[in-house]
């Protein structure tokens, strides 16, 4: 578990995954991409609750990570460079990213 949240924060805020164009994911959207079998977090994901996975998703989807690179987590986009605001952004929010990962 303790892989988890620094895996979730890199992937989201250097290459997070896609950059479709249609607003803010939902919550289930993420919390899919992220228990999927393609998941961009692999075998990290696998270790963890459906619990934890949607506190993942829901603090995402919360914070101020911007639309479009949480677009791309959902779209798999490998191309996608998240912005300095999305790493600020995914840095704030690792705090709550880890009490996802502690409360199961």
């Amino acid at each position: 578990m303790k892989k988890l949240i620094p895996a979730v924060t890199l992937f989201v805020a250097l290459a997070a995954c896609g950059g479709g164009g249609g607003g803010r994911p939902s919550t289930s959207e993420i919390a899919d991409t992220l228990k999927g079998s393609d998941s961009p977090l692999g075998a990290v994901t696998d270790s963890a609750s459906d619990d934890v996975i949607d506190c993942i998703a829901k603090t995402l989807h919360d914070s101020d990570v911007s639309d479009k690179a949480l677009q791309a987590l959902v779209d798999g986009d490998d191309d996608y460079d998240g912005s300095d605001s999305d790493k600020k952004a995914v840095e704030a929010a690792s705090d709550d990213l880890a009490k996802c990962a502690t409360a199961s």
